[in-house]
């Protein structure tokens, strides 16, 4: 299974877009969203995100992010949550937003992996053993980082910017 990570939408239509396509272009089985699916803006295309993200809801793993707290999720196709862990061939992947549980307050349990988003600053890294991740934002990236995403598959984790340029990678 090949899985790709996204972070901190925020309401960009272009953005989510963009992203889908390289999803399509890696050949993606699933997709994790870390929250923070929406804008304030009333410029932005809230309800586009919702009705792009629902036409594939069975691919879709979710948890919500602080933004999404005032919003109608309750639209998705997709449940949510604040932390998961799930299987990704035979690893197991913590993703949560970061507003909670964060790199620096974990969890008690994690899995090998352990991914958040909410900074906006794409990370990749191993730390006694586990993998700590940072998909970034693919919208509104901050700190120096560039729009990315992450892709999960049976042998690496990559960090990569938004067009499909690998930043790092790291042997799971």
């Amino acid at each position: 299974m090949k899985v790709m990570c996204i972070s901190d939408i925020h309401g960009n239509i272009d953005k989510l877009n963009l992203a889908l396509e390289k999803y399509r272009e890696e050949g993606c089985d699933k997709l994790i969203i870390l929250g923070d699916f929406f804008s304030y803006y009333p410029s932005f295309k809230n309800d586009e995100i919702v009705d792009v993200l629902n036409n594939m809801a069975s691919s879709i793993i979710a948890v919500e992010g602080n933004c999404d707290s005032s919003m109608n999720l309750d639209k998705f196709n997709f449940t949510l949550g604040y932390l998961k862990t799930v299987d990704v061939n035979g690893i197991g992947v913590t993703i949560t937003h970061g507003h909670v549980f964060s790199h620096k307050r974990f969890p008690e349990v994690v899995g090998r992996i352990f991914i958040q988003g909410h900074s906006h600053k794409s990370m990749l890294d191993e730390v006694d053993g586990v993998v700590l991740a940072n998909p970034g934002s693919i919208s509104l990236p901050r700190g120096g980082s560039v729009s990315s995403y992450l892709i999960i598959d049976d042998k690496y984790i990559y960090l990569k910017k938004l067009d499909g340029e690998e930043i790092k990678k790291i042997k799971i």
